[in-house]
C-alpha cells in the first residue's frame, strides 16, 4: 500500500530530525530547495543552499551538541494542508532535549510551519518559526 501524504511528510521530518542529531549535513541541506526563506518573530533570512550554508550548518551542529548538549530531537506532525497543487503548509512540533541546561536535562518544544513542495521529492521552500528559538531556550534554561 502506498504511503499517505501525512505518512510521507512524517517520514521526511523524522529523517530530518535523525540527520540533524547525527550531524548529517548533506541530508539536512538536501531537505531544502536551492534557495529558501526562514523567519521567526525576531529574524528573517533568505538562504542559498551552497558550501557556505553547509559550513554554517556544521558550526550550528557543533554549538548545539558541544555547548548545549543536544541529545534528542523529535518531530511531531501537527497538520498538513494542501494550499496549492503540490504545495503544503505543514506544522511540526519539535522537541529538543538538551543535557547541559542550567538545571540539567531539559526538553524544549516549539512549533514551526513549513511551506513544502512535493513533486517527485519533498523539499522545504520556507520555514516559519512560531517562536524565537533563542527565547525558547532562554525560557527553558538551556542558554
Amino acid at each position: 500500500m502506498a504511503e499517505t501524504r501525512g505518512q510521507t511528510l512524517k517520514r521526511f521530518f523524522d529523517l530530518y530530525a535523525q540527520a540533524s542529531l547525527a550531524g548529517d549535513i548533506e541530508t539536512i541541506a538536501a531537505a531544502y530547495a536551492p534557495t529558501y526563506i526562514e523567519s521567526s518573530p525576531d529574524s528573517f533570512a533568505a538562504w542559498k543552499v551552497d558550501d557556505a550554508y553547509r559550513i554554517a550548518l556544521t558550526e550550528r551542529e557543533k554549538l548545539m551538541k558541544t555547548h548545549l548538549g543536544l541529545s534528542g530531537l523529535e518531530a511531531e506532525l501537527v497538520s498538513a494542508e494542501e494550499v496549492a497543487p503540490l504545495h503544503y503548509l505543514v506544522t511540526v512540533r519539535w522537541s529538543m532535549t538538551f543535557d547541559k541546561a542550567r538545571t540539567g536535562r531539559v526538553t524544549s518544544t516549539f512549533l514551526g510551519t513549513y511551506v513544502v513542495k512535493m513533486n517527485g521529492r519533498t523539499e522545504i521552500l520556507a520555514y516559519l518559526s512560531h517562536e524565537s528559538e533563542e527565547t525558547v531556550m532562554r525560557r527553558d534554561g538551556v542558554i
